[in-house]
């Protein structure tokens, strides 16, 4: 198991130590704390702002936004984005002392569900500026003196983004090669270089900017320090540091506004720095915590922009598909009628209401800035992205060839215009962007597994002789020989009425016997596969996906009754107990394959050995290309192919 320790310390740099309470911390561990799903109720002030503001951007919506339009045109109208400022809708988030509206996590989670519902495109736009653009950051880790110069701008005037991704990188954010170097004056930083899939770059004044500086090591009160060198001599290394880049500084070049798939209204840029200076005082925070930085307000986005975003989707097309199924006859019957279609809007059901249970905990969690997030983020954006495909493509099932063809070819005969296959194209952006979910699940994992890499550290480093070692290891036996044992034994649910509730006890004492199973299970796996289970992705996606259906049937049992308490109806159980009974029959198997029973190396072996030429019949009978031959001509002859 040494090795295996060893083998993430690289990951480990990257990312700062959970600082506050976290409850699937717990769980991994086998010790969920219940309590911290029920954070304090929503101020009434916080409720007043909502219900003051709701109506405002309902109506602006309704009556200043035509979707249809920006969907064809692939752009959003100026007025529109105009008044969006005037409303506030782009400072949201930016405290009332800045420009901004001051809203809590929650109710600008409502907000872009309630923008989303209307037009997905409008609210990516919006919430990218307030998550990853320059607003968090500066919250988060600028000057004083930064916060007064530009939120009040972005807040109501100038939109931000985000410009970390490159184009040999992707979700490796570890590995960019932009570089800022100092000048030889000390007074600005020259950067060269590129960024790919900048949502809002080609519109935005303002980015974050993501660039390696050269720099040396230095210790200061106790810990490493980077000094950026002029012009890049005698550096230790180039390190991540963040900058506020004003995109009409000479130098800057949109090359490209990126067309996708779906999401067509959105601004996506492909940029190029060609010997562009930053002021140093445009640095933001620390040189060499720029990765750090990035990772944090990442956490934004993952939280409550995606799910919410999701949310107001999957919500828009729920009423259109149920109107669809009972309208829709097949066989002189209404596709209702049917137990295939109401199996598949069963599921629709308990699954949208579990993303809002889902959805809700971590805002209101989030709302308690003493909670650490972070992994409750990075689930709540894998489960609601998830989710919201699967249930659009149902509604898609349920339109049938009406589900396939567009809005607009619809409207020419008078049919209802539900861009149903606009949403399908649309969602699979959420489940990319902000951390895919194939890199946010071994992300979950590595936080799983967490506790015992920092508990184990001194043993594994190998430092200090051998009676000192002894000393680490008998540490290391005295913990887990009962830590172990304990798993054995029921913990009793915290001492609230809350989980007193006969429907919510039984659900929660699942929860409870499960994660000392799957903390039991993730520490034989640690003791049987060593350093094998750092590249074992099948057991950390394992891992994740236990702790997301925990976590889901948690949130579900708790949520639902709340709303049975708030309005009187009990049939909200009938949706989380079909949520429960999916994810409890995952959540064994899952278990059961994560001690070492599962069938992934044959499976990793078979595409192992398709990737190295074997199976090459498969490709016969067809005029046969490769990803070479989708080059342009004049690209072709002048590169390497480099992925």
């Amino acid at each position: 198991m040494t090795h295996f320790f060893k083998g993430l310390e690289r990951i480990e740099e990257a990312r700062e130590r959970l600082t506050g309470r976290s409850f699937m911390a717990g769980l991994f561990v086998g010790r969920p704390d219940f309590s911290l799903l029920l954070p304090p109720e929503e101020s009434p002030e916080q409720q007043a702002v909502w219900e003051e503001y709701r109506p405002r951007l309902e109506t602006f919506l309704r009556t200043h936004v035509d979707p249809d339009e920006i969907e064809q045109t692939a752009k959003i109208p100026d007025s529109v984005l105009k008044g969006l400022f005037a409303l506030g809708a782009f400072g949201m988030k930016i405290p009332k002392e800045y420009g901004g509206l001051g809203f809590s996590y929650t109710n600008y989670g409502r907000a872009l569900m309630l923008m989303a519902s209307w037009s997905n495109i409008l609210a990516l736009t919006v919430a990218v500026p307030q998550s990853i653009g320059i607003a968090m950051p500066l919250l988060l880790f600028g000057s004083e003196e930064q916060k007064r110069k530009y939120l009040p701008i972005v807040a109501r005037e100038a939109i931000s983004a985000f410009a970390l991704t490159e184009a040999i990188t992707g979700s490796d954010a570890a590995n960019i090669q932009t570089e800022a170097v100092l000048d030889s004056s000390g007074t600005a930083f020259v950067v060269n270089g590129e960024k790919l899939w900048c949502t809002n770059g080609s519109i935005a004044r303002y980015v974050t900017l993501i660039a390696r500086v050269p720099a040396k090591r230095a210790q200061h009160d106790g810990r490493t320090v980077w000094i950026p060198v002029p012009e890049g001599k005698g550096a230790d290394e180039p390190v991540h540091t963040a900058f506020i880049l004003d995109m009409e500084t000479p130098g800057v070049r949109v090359q490209q506004r990126c067309q996708f798939e779906g999401c067509r209204g959105i601004e996506n840029a492909h940029m190029t720095f060609a010997h562009v200076r930053i002021p140093a005082a445009n640095l933001i925070g620390e040189v060499g915590r720029g990765l750090k930085y990035a990772l944090t307000i990442l956490n934004v986005g993952r939280a409550i922009s995606i799910p919410a975003i999701c949310l107001g989707m999957a919500k828009q097309a729920w009423q259109p598909t149920l109107d669809r199924a009972n309208q829709r006859l097949t066989f002189q019957k209404p596709l209702s009628e049917r137990q295939t279609q109401r199996m598949r809007l069963g599921h629709m059901a308990a699954n949208l209401c579990a993303m809002e249970a889902l959805a809700f905990a971590v805002w209101r969690m989030a709302d308690q800035h003493m909670y650490d997030v972070r992994i409750e983020a990075a689930i709540a954006k894998i489960f609601c992205s998830e989710t919201t495909i699967q249930f659009l493509k149902d509604a898609q099932t349920i339109f049938g060839g009406m589900g396939y063809e567009t809005a607009e070819s619809k409207r020419v005969r008078g049919e209802p215009a539900l861009g149903v296959e606009q949403l399908v194209r649309d969602a699979e952006m959420y489940r990319i962007g902000e951390g895919s979910t194939d890199i946010l699940r071994p992300f979950v994992a590595r936080e799983g597994l967490n506790p015992h890499l920092e508990r184990a550290q001194r043993y594994v480093n190998g430092g200090g002789n051998r009676s000192e070692r002894l000393v680490e290891l008998l540490k290391l036996v005295r913990f887990y020989v009962p830590w172990y044992m304990s798993l054995w034994l029921r913990r009793a649910l915290p001492n609230r009425t809350e989980f007193r509730h006969p429907k919510v006890f039984p659900l929660l004492s699942y929860v409870e016997r499960s994660s000392r199973d799957l903390a039991r299970a993730i520490f034989w796996a640690m003791v049987r596969h060593g350093e094998q289970l750092r590249d074992d992705q099948g057991r950390q996606t394992r891992i994740e996906t236990v702790g997301e259906d925990l976590l889901t049937i948690a949130t579900g049992a708790l949520w639902a009754s709340s709303q049975e308490r708030a309005n009187a109806d009990e049939q909200v159980w009938e949706l989380v107990e079909q949520v429960a009974a999916g994810a409890s029959r995952r959540i064994d198997r899952a278990i059961d394959e994560l001690r070492g029973r599962n069938k992934d190396q044959v499976v990793a072996t078979i595409g192992q050995q398709a990737s190295g030429g074997d199976y090459a019949w498969l490709s016969h009978g067809i005029i046969s290309r490769g990803l070479r031959n989708y080059l342009p001509p004049a690209v072709g002859n002048s590169r390497h192919l480099s992925e």
